[in-house]
């Protein structure tokens, strides 16, 4: 009955609706019908309206091209450019780290999560179960070619920003003055133009591309939030408050996990919360648990969930991955300091099926292996809240 009931959310989000893009009337339809399945479980059940923008290509675009703007400056002022450019820089890490910061600037258009609480009876502490509802698009970023390469290739372009802040800090102390060729001008405009570059590829292909029904990507694990909810309907976690959240507009930059954390952090205790994000679970070589993801920095899963999930993995064959392409909704918890982890399925390349592909269908998604993932969780869901919390337990 569970793995039927995981097949009929599946096509209802990926084959009923074209697709779940963020910010449109489908991505609604999407939150309403969760809202509608979360309220067949518990009373307590919200849609949180906000705001994201539109487009990251265009977002990240902006900054890649604004250092184009500093090495023009550069050519007059190089210690305003310099410090310009810094600011661009360190602007550019916190959002790419999920702080708004220039995004705060550009248009933006209403979405939303939908939460449903478990509340225990007696309370340790509160686990966030998350997974994104929201569907991608297929462009010429999206080939599995360019997302294995991804953290490489974003790496060079943190490289070339750091030359061009150097070139302008050697040419405002004169180091290559007396040179005839002006090295350090030429290999600022170098890696400017690469920067440029790269800021109208995202340009051009933040107006193109075929939405992707999302299937695996992330049906089947709004399809795993879902028959988590039927679970503990049926047989309740009493030590733990359990917060079930559907998270909007991921496409945007996590926007919906960034959103959540931002409005609740009054009520998310560092000591007590834990996040467990749920993402592509439908397909691939077998069950993960991410020990460890980031492609700006490593952001290390936390050693209560990696521990619970260790004890939780046989039964489910689950095994330990390290993700360094794009972040996925745990980076945001992790990042402000919470402790989280993502479980996923990988395939041979490490990649996740069909990941943004249009290739991503209802008939490449596995219920079984959804209703494999739910089992995990729980476990792991169940591990954790019967652990001691106490400050004692926590110095041993």
């Amino acid at each position: 009955m569970s793995e039927d009931s995981v097949q009929s959310d599946i096509e209802y989000l990926a084959s009923e609706l074209p697709h779940r893009a963020a910010n449109t009337d489908e991505e609604r339809a999407a939150a309403e019908y969760i809202q509608k399945r979360f309220s067949e479980r518990t009373p307590d059940v919200e849609i949180s309206d906000f705001y994201s923008i539109d487009s990251v290509y265009f977002l990240f675009g902006s900054y890649y091209v604004e250092f184009c703007v500093v090495a023009l400056i550069a050519s007059w002022f190089p210690r305003v450019a310099l410090c310009y450019g810094a600011a661009v820089f360190l602007a550019y890490l916190a959002e790419f780290s999920g702080y708004r910061v220039f995004s705060r600037f550009l248009p933006h258009f209403e979405t939303q999560n939908v939460t449903a609480r478990f509340l225990a009876k007696r309370p340790k502490r509160l686990l966030v179960v998350s997974a994104y509802y929201d569907s991608p698009r297929e462009t010429l970023l999206t080939t599995p070619r360019v997302l294995f390469h991804v953290h490489g290739l974003h790496q060079a372009l943190l490289i070339c920003m750091l030359i061009v802040l150097l070139s302008c800090a050697t040419e405002s102390v004169a180091l290559f003055e007396d040179m005839p060729i002006r090295v350090d001008r030429t290999i600022r405009w170098s890696a400017a133009g690469l920067l440029l570059s790269a800021g109208l590829v995202l340009f051009y292909n933040a107006t193109r591309g075929e939405k992707v029904r999302g299937a695996n990507g992330n049906a089947s694990g709004v399809a795993a939030l879902l028959e988590i909810a039927r679970r503990l309907a049926q047989s309740p976690i009493d030590d733990a408050d359990i917060w079930l959240v559907a998270t909007g507009s991921h496409e945007t930059w996590m926007s919906g996990m960034r959103h959540f954390v931002a409005s609740h952090r009054e009520m998310l205790d560092r000591d007590t919360t834990l996040f467990l994000n749920i993402e592509h679970v439908g397909g691939g070589d077998g069950l993960r648990y991410v020990t460890s993801e980031g492609i700006l920095t490593p952001l290390e899963a936390a050693p209560e969930l990696r521990s619970a999930a260790e004890a939780a993995a046989a039964p489910y064959a689950a095994e330990p991955a390290r993700l360094r392409g794009l972040p996925t909704d745990a980076s945001v918890p992790l990042a402000r300091g919470y402790k989280a982890m993502t479980l996923t399925t990988l395939n041979s390349h490490g990649l996740r099926t069909d990941w943004r592909r249009t290739t991503d269908t209802v008939f490449r998604t596995d219920p079984a292996r959804v209703k494999q993932a739910v089992g995990f969780a729980e476990a792991i869901m169940r591990r954790l809240a019967a652990e001691d919390v106490s400050p004692q337990a926590h110095e041993l």
